[in-house]
């Protein structure tokens, strides 16, 4: 399973948190967030559940260094600590207009 956070704001079809677990939900300014976990095969629909723009969602499983990025329509997979797997998510990301400082994808 993975964990992650999901920014509410970031989704054109909030059915999707139906399906997965949601441990918490509190709100941050404007936005209304929800910590989540998501089993690998969940991964493409929440994929096709995020609105247009520069939005993404990082998932990782606890213990481990893999990490999903999730983009609308698009994931990458990538190891948290060999930056070299980094260069393909960054240069998409910067690429819909996410700023290189938004793009550091922190695991617990």
């Amino acid at each position: 399973m993975f964990r992650g956070t999901i920014i509410e704001n970031s989704l054109s079809d909030k059915n999707i948190l139906k399906k997965l677990k949601v441990e918490k939900t509190w709100q941050d300014g404007e936005w209304t967030l929800h910590s989540v976990w998501i089993k690998k095969e969940e991964v493409p629909e929440l994929s096709k559940c995020l609105a247009d723009g520069p939005w993404y969602i990082h998932l990782w499983e606890p213990g481990k260094d893999d990490v999903e990025v999730v983009f609308k329509n698009k994931v990458f997979s990538i190891s948290f600590s060999n930056r070299s797997t980094w260069v393909d998510v960054i240069a998409y990301g910067k690429s819909i207009g996410i700023p290189l400082i938004q793009l550091d994808f922190p695991i617990e």
